[in-house]
């Protein structure tokens, strides 16, 4: 089995191999940048802000986000569903998902007003002072890094970021199809930041969570350079307790295990299935019909997943957060 994979597709393909990743570029045509109304910051300007306080902002922000789509969930999939693309599924939009993004925007403005944002739902451009929450820039010094020992040496991620080489990217509600129609295992809250054109760190929110049924969201998070952690907020009288809680067991793939791909259920994927089947020769290879973009590459980070194939009509929005999880773990991400 060769280290480094090349597959050349209109595809992004997730793996636990080692592929190379793209640079992503920090604006999108078609995505809204947010800034705070009272930012003053230009091109000139800089502000360095500590990475991990950063990422503890992210992480409780998805948290929060979490919180939101878990509140309106009921009402949101029983009420009255949009569709940004007629005929298409994948383009469903909630009360939920617009509740979620100014949950997160809000709340990271709020701490960080000079902070660019870019978020799917354009109806939720203004900063909201009803739907912004005080983030706990401390959060994380509460929790631990697992860096699995197949990653090896890594550089250290900067302790400061410069604000004006970050973009965060939030996919509100990941996985809108699923949530409407019930796979509620699928969906997420994905928050996530590139440096320099490429993902740094990335919160992979939970709504509705799955290690325990007494946790109602967590949140899996990730540094490269330093690995990946978990946090969950479990019920209480008051709403909500944070902790730190366990990973799932850390699966990685051996030569002669079965090539598990995941896909969603278009047709358009086939072509890249049949690569797949073709590169691993007399390999057994298994097809999953997942959910989600962020669902797929944290399931590869996890190693329940070989390979994770995206539709090409995947966003910096979908991808930012859990690639940066996927590669604190080794994976990486192609095209």
């Amino acid at each position: 089995m060769p280290s480094t994979l090349y597959i050349l597709l209109s595809f992004l393909i997730a793996s636990a191999f080692g592929f190379v990743f793209p640079t992503i570029p920090t604006t999108h045509q078609s995505t809204k940048l947010f800034s705070s109304t009272s930012s003053t910051t230009t091109s000139s300007s800089s502000m360095s802000i500590s990475t991990m306080d950063l990422l503890s902002c992210l992480v409780d922000a998805a948290r929060h986000g979490s919180l939101t789509i878990r509140r309106l969930s009921d009402e949101a999939r029983s009420g009255n569903v949009q569709f940004k693309e007629e005929g298409d599924a994948r383009s469903a939009l909630t009360i939920a998902d617009t509740a979620a993004q100014k949950v997160i925007v809000s709340s990271l403005l709020s701490k960080y007003s000079n902070l660019h944002i870019v978020g799917e739902e354009d109806e939720s451009v203004a900063v909201d002072p009803a739907s912004k929450v005080e983030l706990d820039d401390t959060l994380l010094s509460r929790c631990e890094f697992y860096l699995p020992p197949s990653v090896g040496e890594v550089e250290e991620p900067p302790s400061e970021l410069d604000v004006n080489e970050i973009v965060v990217y939030v996919d509100p509600l990941d996985g809108t199809r699923e949530f409407v129609e019930g796979r509620l295992d699928n969906v997420q809250s994905l928050v996530g930041l590139c440096w320099r054109g490429r993902p740094l760190m990335g919160a992979i929110g939970l709504p509705f969570g799955v290690s325990s049924a007494e946790n109602s969201t967590e949140v899996v998070f990730g540094l490269v350079g330093r690995g990946i952690g978990k946090v969950c907020t479990k019920k209480t009288s008051d709403g909500g307790a944070i902790q730190s809680c366990p990973l799932p067991a850390m699966k990685r793939y051996h030569q002669g295990d079965a090539i598990t791909v995941s896909t969603g259920d278009s047709s358009s994927i086939r072509p890249a299935i049949e690569v797949a089947e073709a590169v691993f020769g007399k390999q057994v290879v298994v097809h999953q019909v997942v959910g989600a973009c962020g669902n797929k590459l944290l399931r590869v980070a996890c190693g329940n997943t070989t390979l994770a194939v995206q539709h090409d009509k995947t966003s910096l929005w979908d991808t930012a957060a859990p690639t940066a999880v996927l590669h604190s773990v080794g994976g990486d991400v192609t095209d």
